[in-house]
């Protein structure tokens, strides 16, 4: 079942299918799969038929429902009411939602049917795979390797076709990562841009929600709906002949493997050959310091997110978060200051480059998918701790807030689709889903 959001609407409206057979057939699909793959920690069986069987009562209002019966699936640290809110931790397993969070609303009256609850890194604290509570959650392109996180379930879920899309959370790349390790489509909107009204919090300052998808048009179409908007028509006649490429001259260079340097000159050639002109643009603001002042300011807020229940369930907890809670506590306040003046200064400088040019392309990762008992990448004289070295890319743009998009570049390896970013402006999605729309064609 290889369904596009466009495939199902198509289908419904030609009377091929009705949102109850399709439900039952996605239904039985995690059944037979996830016992191996385990991206949902629960699946709604009766509540989503619930939900099928209403809108098939209710076809009158179809035409008002851009979603109609496209079968979706959210993160556990979303709200859905009635339903436990887990947050990947055992904790968590009887914190049942008083009710829905505002985008669990805003989809489903757009006709999205709820098919379950994502698998994640525990709290949303980490980006592998990760998780004893639920179970570790595997890579289907290939086993041996992490699915990233903290988002995993969503992208897997996606990535094994066990729905259309799914809903995440990114605070320092827990959407992008994962849909990168994946082969997956994922987009980290502008900050602020999709309320967090009934989502479990990691870093205030920090926290984006964002989509998952098994391509540009269904990413699209679940931020348009999320937002109340409509995003212009795709322009394919042109290619990118009108868009300004930015690519950094230093950081976002400095880091990679042999494969993911070898994938970004395949990239670059595929936009010139796109029509697109490329510029060099200068961010040596960035630094060595730049994964620090994001931990600055996530792990400072997650301390103080989790204090009261750190309290309680003190026991509970894994050794990692408990570290992190310690090292929480010994960051000063005026490191945490710093840290968020330094942020409004980035904001300024990453606007003023992306007012220069249309798109600003990165890796997603640095690396390959590290295979899932990987702790440590040795670089230089040192080493340096998995998760820190894989969210170098993506964590500068949860820091400034832009928006940032990942898709699979048209390279493979060792299985892996490797996906590259694209950045713009703020408020800029839809430059990005239309760059992004003709990249993906001209690869596929």
């Amino acid at each position: 079942m290889g369904f596009t959001i466009n495939d199902l609407l198509d289908g419904y409206q030609k009377r091929k299918y009705t949102p109850v057979e399709v439900i039952k057939e996605y239904i039985q699909k995690i059944k037979e799969k996830d016992s191996n793959l385990h991206s949902y920690i629960t699946l709604m069986e009766e509540r989503a038929l619930e939900q099928a069987n209403k809108i098939e009562v209710h076809q009158a209002n179809k035409e008002k429902m851009r979603l109609y019966g496209i079968p979706i699936s959210f993160k556990d640290a979303i709200n859905i009411l009635g339903f436990p809110t887990t947050n990947g931790s055992k904790i968590d397993i009887q914190n049942i939602a008083e009710s829905n969070a505002e985008i669990v609303d805003s989809l489903e009256m757009a006709g999205c049917i709820t098919l379950g609850k994502n698998n994640m890194s525990e709290y949303a604290a980490d980006v592998t795979s990760k998780n004893k509570h639920f179970g570790d959650v595997l890579n289907p392109l290939n086993k041996k390797r992490i699915a990233g996180g903290s988002s995993s379930g969503s992208a897997v879920s996606v990535a094994a076709g066990l729905c259309v899309g799914s809903i995440g959370t990114d605070t320092s790349g827990s959407i992008r990562i994962p849909a990168a390790c994946c082969g997956v489509v994922g987009i980290k909107p502008t900050s602020g841009l999709i309320a967090m009204k009934g989502v479990t919090a990691l870093s205030w300052t920090l926290d984006h929600i964002g989509a998952i998808a098994n391509n540009i048009e269904d990413a699209k179409y679940l931020i348009e709906n999320t937002i109340d908007t409509k995003y212009r028509p795709f322009d394919h006649e042109n290619g990118l002949k009108n868009i300004k490429i930015g690519l950094p001259n230093v950081y976002f260079n400095e880091f990679n493997d042999r494969v993911t340097d070898s994938m970004m000159k395949l990239v670059i050639k595929n936009l010139k050959q796109l029509g697109a002109q490329i510029k060099k643009v200068d961010v040596s603001f960035l630094n060595d310091d730049t994964v620090k002042l994001s931990r600055t300011i996530g792990t400072s807020e997650m301390t103080v997110i989790h204090n009261d229940n750190y309290k309680i369930y003190k026991d509970q907890y894994s050794k990692e978060l408990i570290q992190t809670f310690k090292r929480g506590n010994e960051i000063l306040a005026i490191d945490y200051l710093n840290a968020l003046k330094t942020r409004k200064d980035w904001k300024r400088k990453m606007e003023s480059i992306l007012k220069e040019v249309d798109i600003m392309i990165t890796p997603t990762m640095p690396i390959l998918p590290p295979y899932i008992d990987e702790e440590i990448v040795f670089k230089g004289a040192g080493n340096e701790n998995i998760g820190d070295f894989m969210v170098r890319y993506t964590s500068p743009f949860n820091f400034t807030g832009h928006p940032a998009l990942t898709l699979p570049s048209g390279m493979k390896e060792d299985g892996l689709s490797l996906g590259f970013q694209m950045i713009a402006s703020y408020y800029r999605e839809d430059i990005l889903f239309q760059a992004g729309k003709v990249y993906e064609q001209f690869v596929k």
